[in-house]
C-alpha cells in the first residue's frame, strides 16, 4: 500500500513523515505543523495498513477546527522566519564542512550547518539562539504580572522546550515556561505565566488556586480551551 505524503483537513495540507521504530509499538504525533508516524518495524502487511489508517483518522480528528491563523510556526530553513510576540528573526542557513555554528545579530540568525547534520540539528541551533535572546522578555512579563497580581518572590525563570506541558513552578519557586508559547497568541502565553505565578501562593489546583487565576485573568478559561484545541500544533 502506498501511504499518503499529505493529509488535507479543512482545506489545509499537513505533511506526513513516516519513521521506522525499533520497538514493538507504533505511535503518532502532531509536531511543528506536521504529522509524524513512527511505525514498528515488526508490523507489516495488512496490520501495518490498519495502523496507518487509524493514526491518520486520529490526526484528522485532532486537526479539525484548529485555529491556524492564531499563530505562525517557525520555518526552519534558509530564507525562513521565526516570528515571536516581540521579534521576527530572519534565517540564513548555509552548509559547511567543519563544525556547526550559529550567530544572532540584529534579528538575523546565521547558521552554518556542519557536514552530516540534518534538520533536527538545525532546529536545535535556531531554538537555542532564540531562547537566549528571549530570556529578558520572559523575565519582563513575569515581573509585570507578578507585581500586578501576586507580589510574591520567585527565583529563576527560564524557557524550556517542554513537550507534555506548558509551564511549571517548582517547590523551590523556580518558574519554567514552554518555549513553544512564543508562537501562541500573546494572551495565551500570559495566561500560562499567570497560572505558574499563582502557584507561588497555592501550590496545588484547589478552588483557592483557580480563584487567584480568575481574579488576575477572568477570561482564563478561553485560553485553557485554546491550549486544549491548538496546543498540539506547537510541537
Amino acid at each position: 500500500m502506498n501511504y499518503p505524503e499529505e493529509l488535507l483537513v479543512d482545506e489545509r495540507t499537513y505533511q506526513i513523515n513516516y519513521k521506522t521504530a525499533k520497538k514493538l509499538s507504533s505511535s503518532v504525533k502532531i509536531r511543528n505543523g506536521g504529522i509524524v508516524l513512527s511505525l514498528s518495524r515488526f508490523v507489516r502487511g495488512r496490520k501495518r495498513d490498519e495502523i496507518v489508517e487509524n493514526f491518520l483518522d486520529w490526526a484528522r480528528e485532532k486537526l479539525q477546527g484548529i485555529e491556524i491563523n492564531d499563530f505562525v510556526l517557525p520555518e526552519y530553513r534558509d530564507g525562513g522566519r521565526v516570528c515571536t510576540h516581540n521579534k521576527v528573526y530572519e534565517l540564513i542557513v548555509k552548509m559547511g564542512d567543519g563544525r556547526s555554528r550559529v550567530k544572532l545579530n540584529d534579528g538575523v540568525i546565521d547558521v552554518v550547518l556542519g557536514a552530516g547534520q540534518g534538520k533536527l540539528k538545525l532546529q536545535d541551533m535556531i531554538d537555542r539562539a532564540v531562547i537566549g535572546d528571549q530570556e529578558a522578555y520572559l523575565q519582563e512579563v513575569l515581573d509585570e504580572l507578578n507585581q500586578l497580581y501576586f507580589q510574591e518572590n520567585f527565583n529563576k525563570c527560564r524557557w524550556r522546550r517542554l513537550k507534555s506541558r506548558f509551564g511549571s513552578c517548582s517547590s523551590t519557586r523556580n518558574i519554567s515556561i514552554a518555549y513553544k508559547l512564543l508562537f501562541a497568541p500573546r494572551e495565551v502565553f500570559r495566561y500560562v505565566c499567570v497560572h505558574e505565578l499563582a502557584h507561588l501562593k497555592e501550590f496545588n489546583h484547589s478552588k483557592k488556586f483557580w480563584n487567584l487565576v480568575a481574579k488576575a485573568m477572568p477570561e482564563y478559561k478561553d485560553h485553557e480551551k485554546w491550549l486544549k484545541n491548538n496546543g498540539l500544533m506547537l510541537g
